[in-house]
């Protein structure tokens, strides 16, 4: 029997110990073209005793092992699914245990000894299977090998739900054929499995009643900080050795990766998986950079810089560079632009009439965010309140522009007004009509740049399921869409907008008092409790209410619109510019706007209205232009 070698892929980057090789020959047996090797089963599996007997410990999860060994010397169902979020170490428990059996750990029971735990890779069971009885061939032959006693054989499946047979799977066909090859063995109690597989995944594996009855579950939940830093602490003696001991990597830094690794990580990555990656990865970062500053020193003929570098017996990792990695890791090459808060509220006020009480709390608590005190993975929200035309789109707009230097990503959201409206956003469960669609969806985009400004206009409007869709963005920065995956909102800003409480925030005058009416925080909030369920209201960072536009603030926009629209016409029409004045003479501003204002409207009508006027002026002019003309042409007739 010969020895072919396996790369078998983890949940978790924390396994370690020497790539050693599964048992027997990698092209052999009857399956292969003209074989006639015995041993079929063993061809199939990996030996995970001889592979990790010389890896690292593995912490945290004496619990979970205790109960994983008393499951499989159990007399009935000793099988187990491991099941937990991705990246939290389900692979690795089950190659600690072949660790310790191998190296006869007294933990280990003595129905236990002497056993040898297997992988067996559906890959390797399906791949060449295209002969008809080939497969099934396979699996009996693996059923066979694991049942017998002599053999002491335990097998472990990575990745179990691949080869069930719920409506929500996607397995290939050929694949769910294998758990209805094992079904009668694990029934019988002949053959013991561990198999492993994420929560979310789980489902397909639950939907299979018949073999999931057969398993006892054991949730692997994630490692905590703290036991995230002593995982680092194991796996940093192999990394550096990986690297040839060319980085070193301090105790601080070490303590860095872990906070940078929660602060920077997507949604979808966990402990200690997360943190192991972005350590390895800045760590392959650091040396290529070395190695780029060796070129370029010698490119440029500078011996004494390239022998210096040379020189250099371990460059260090440091913090900088690790939250450089992550950055990179979480967003791509998109990042968020650096902003200055108080440009930012400079330019909010600038751009914006009336609204200045508003608009400076929207600023400081921009402002707060960016100190980063209390970090979080939520995303940073905001409840824009007020009649229409108030300014509070704009002010999304411009909160887009300068935050993120692109446009706001839009859900108009009276296109979402029934409960089905929901797979416009989330896509269609499996089964349903368009599930299988590569259309893509609005919040696709944060998967590249999660660093964007989502603007949920006119949210009122949306049914309740829709609503409540967004309570997870809000509350735990992610949404988890039909198929399972995450859309990551933490790096966002959301903002929603409503006319709900328009009529508490309108102008209307009560009793001598004249302008726009005051409302209270406390009567804005009951006022929206009128139309959002409270839940909803207590997720928001920041509720604020739009005053209505008044006559002197409509006044105050017709005058910035005109100058911006001036502006604009004398760089792409400065012939027609010259008919125009700088700015709007103050009579004709004042009789426009007693004519354009609509209290209702809020500052829609201005735009129109100073649109009109410029153009009045336009044609005026050039019809003065073109009686001139006449006239100055029959002058001349006459003279002749």
């Amino acid at each position: 029997m010969g020895l072919s070698n396996f790369t078998q892929g983890n949940d978790d980057a924390n396994s370690s110990g020497p790539p050693t090789s599964g048992i027997g020959v990698g092209m052999g047996g009857p399956f292969a073209p003209g074989g006639q090797s015995e041993d079929t089963a063993e061809e199939l599996l990996v030996d995970y005793n001889e592979k990790f007997k010389n890896a690292d410990p593995t912490l945290f999860r004496d619990t979970l092992i205790e109960q994983t060994l008393a499951t499989l010397i159990s007399k009935n169902k000793p099988n187990v699914l491991l099941k937990g979020l991705a990246g939290v170490g389900k692979t690795k428990i089950v190659e600690d245990i072949a660790r310790r059996i191998a190296l006869g750990d007294s933990l280990i029971p003595d129905l236990l000894k002497d056993c040898t735990i297997y992988e067996l890779p559906v890959t390797n069971i399906v791949a060449g299977s295209g002969i008809v009885g080939q497969l099934e061939e396979r699996v009996q032959a693996v059923v066979d090998f694991a049942s017998d006693p002599k053999n002491k054989a335990l097998l472990f499946i990575d990745e179990i739900h691949q080869i069930t047979g719920g409506s929500s799977s996607h397995s290939e066909p050929t694949n769910r054929k294998i758990s209805q090859i094992l079904k009668p063995a694990l029934a019988r109690g002949q053959m013991s499995v561990i198999g492993a597989t994420t929560s979310n995944e789980s489902r397909a594996f639950d939907e299979d009643p018949a073999f999931a009855r057969r398993f006892t579950q054991l949730i692997v939940d994630e490692l905590t900080v703290e036991q995230t830093l002593a995982v680092l602490g194991t796996v940093r003696p192999g990394l550096m050795a990986h690297y040839r001991h060319q980085i070193a990597v301090s105790d601080d830094v070490l303590a860095e990766t872990v906070k940078i690794a929660e602060a920077n990580s997507k949604a979808s990555a966990h402990r200690p998986d997360s943190a192991i990656t972005l350590l390895d990865r800045s760590m392959a970062d650091r040396v290529l950079e070395q190695k780029k500053l060796i070129t370029q020193a010698e490119a440029a003929g500078n011996r004494a810089l390239v022998a210096t570098l040379r020189a250099i017996p371990q460059v260090p990792l440091t913090a900088t560079r690790v939250l450089d990695v992550a950055k990179s890791l979480m967003t791509g090459n998109a990042q968020r632009p650096d902003f200055d808060a108080a440009t930012l509220r400079a330019t909010l006020l600038d751009r914006l009439q009336g609204q200045d009480e508003v608009l400076e709390k929207v600023a400081d608590r921009i402002a707060r965010e960016e100190l980063e005190l209390f970090p979080t993975k939520t995303p940073l929200t905001f409840l824009f309140a007020g009649t229409s035309g108030s300014g509070k789109t704009e002010t999304a707009k411009i909160l887009a522009e300068q935050m993120t230097g692109q446009e706001p990503i839009v859900l108009n959201m009276t296109e979402y007004h029934t409960p089905s409206s929901t797979a416009k956003i989330i896509g269609a469960p499996p089964g349903y009509i368009g599930s299988d669609s590569n259309q893509e969806l609005p919040f696709d985009t944060l998967e590249s740049n999660p660093h964007r400004v989502v603007l949920l206009d006119e949210f009122e409007k949306a049914d309740m399921a829709v609503q409540r869709l967004f309570l997870s963005a809000f509350d735990e920065g992610y949404i988890r869409n039909a198929h399972g995956k995450l859309l990551d909102f933490s790096k966002a800003v959301v903002i929603v907008t409503t006319n709900a409480a328009r009529e508490a925030l309108s102008s209307s005058s009560i009793g001598f008092i004249s302008g726009p009416r005051v409302i209270s925080q406390q009567n804005l909030n009951t006022e929206l409790a009128k139309h959002f369920e409270p839940e909803l209201l207590g997720r928001f960072s920041l509720i604020v209410g739009f005053n209505q536009i008044d006559k002197v603030a409509f006044r105050q926009i017709m005058a910035a619109d005109y100058e911006s629209q001036v502006a604009r016409i004398v760089d792409a029409k400065p012939r027609l510019a010259q008919a125009l004045p700088a700015a709007m003479p103050d009579d004709e501003l004042r009789a426009l706007a007693e004519t354009a204002y609509v209290d209702s409207q809020g500052a829609r009508p201005a735009g129109k209205a100073v649109r009109t006027w410029i153009e009045d002026r336009l044609m005026a002019a050039q019809a003065a232009k073109t009686q001139t003309s006449a006239a100055i042409a029959r002058t001349i007739d006459q003279h002749e």
